[in-house]
């Protein structure tokens, strides 16, 4: 079922009825100690589909990979942690550093913590409930019907609420959505900079969490395939990366396609299948913004576009990108981008890309059998 309404649709739920229920006194989160790590394997290249990415306090690099596991970047050298050092699994979706320094690992099959020792797994069915805004600095970590938070002290989830029609639904049958599809699995999550939570759903559009009511966002075909990406730029303004119906923007008021209203959609998914056309944005997987202010979209279907006073510039294989698509991006303490690709990743120096040694060297094409979404 499908919400339709006038300029943007949204609802306002203050009591929610929650899509997952928890126990009603649930025990803590149940963790589990790996500690077979015995330093990775050190290879000299890195040429898998990159993910996620992130700096530690150190200095070094890491990236999720789709398939490798987990890869450290010393500058030098690339060093793999796999499945038998204790990783829950080589599909690694995305990675995050904790002030304590310790990595935050999601796979395919779970969460996991990474102190530089042992891997320690955290079973996410036992995690306790909480419906209240996290602490400052929380991490955030996708997960089925809402999120896991680690606040410093322990991990929690954070449930999402049945929008208004949805309840209407389960009201009159218990058993709705109780097969297939979870459209209200959680692909991204970002904190705004008034410290409410925005998720992005499988297909139930994007939420809104300010500590006291959600509101969901549905309009414009938002909630036509999965939200993989939200990211709130220095002016406030609200990007959600939709993957297949483009890039959104909402400014506070309004929800608007920024691709269908700049001439740049593809919204060829919506008839059947993606189709890449050159110069046009239909699956964005990751928005962020430099320290200059230029915002940046790394896209699967289209590499890497950038935002600025000039407008929107596309950056190809042909700009020196190592491959094509682009998943993820990161600005290092230096003010350097990263970007994971395809087939490992490049920077941006400010004036160009360069794929970093050990990376496949720059296609003239996009890749030809592009990994699945």
């Amino acid at each position: 079922m499908h919400w339709s309404s006038g300029l943007i649709a949204l609802a306002v739920v203050g009591a929610p009825v929650f899509a997952q229920v928890s126990p009603a006194n649930p025990p803590p989160v149940e963790a589990r100690s790996i500690d077979s790590v015995a330093g990775g394997e050190v290879r000299n290249s890195l040429t898998a589909h990159v993910r996620g990415i992130t700096q530690d306090k150190q200095g070094n690099m890491w990236f999720a990979t789709d398939g490798e596991g987990l890869c450290r970047y010393d500058g030098k050298t690339f060093t793999y942690f796999a499945d038998k050092d204790g990783l829950p699994s080589n599909y690694v979706r995305t990675v995050q550093v904790d002030a304590k320094g310790d990595l935050w690992i999601t796979s395919r099959d779970g969460l996991c913590r990474f102190d530089g020792k042992a891997f320690t797994r955290f079973e996410a069915a036992k995690a306790e409930k909480i419906q209240s805004l996290p602490a400052a600095g929380s991490l955030f970590f996708p997960s089925e019907d809402g999120v896991l938070v680690f606040d410093g002290t322990a991990v929690r989830f954070l449930g999402l609420p049945l929008d208004e029609a949805d309840a209407a639904v389960r009201r009159e049958d218990p058993n709705w959505n109780a097969r297939g599809l979870n459209q209200y699995a959680v692909y991204s999550v970002h904190r705004g900079r008034d410290g409410a939570i925005w998720f992005g759903t499988e297909s139930r559009g994007v939420c809104r969490y300010d500590g006291k009511s959600f509101t969901w966002f549905r309009d414009k075909d938002l909630d036509k395939s999965a939200v993989r990406t939200i990211f709130q730029d220095s002016r406030g303004d609200v990007w959600m990366g939709n993957s297949g119906v483009g890039l959104f923007r909402y400014d506070g008021k309004q929800l608007r396609n920024f691709g269908d209203d700049n001439g740049i959609g593809n919204r060829t998914w919506l008839q059947g299948s993606l189709i890449r056309m050159p110069g046009t944005i239909g699956d964005p997987h990751a928005i962020t913004e430099d320290r200059d202010g230029n915002l940046w979209i790394a896209a699967f279907d289209s590499s890497v576009w950038r935002r600025n006073a000039e407008g929107m510039r596309n950056f190809t294989p042909k700009d020196g990108i190592n491959a094509d698509p682009v998943s993820a991006i990161y600005e290092d303490r230096d003010g350097k981008l990263w970007f994971g690709t395809f087939r490992g990743i490049c920077t941006w120096d400010r004036q160009q890309f360069r794929p970093v040694a050990g990376a496949s060297e720059p296609a003239s094409s996009n890749a030809s059998s592009p990994p699945s979404r």
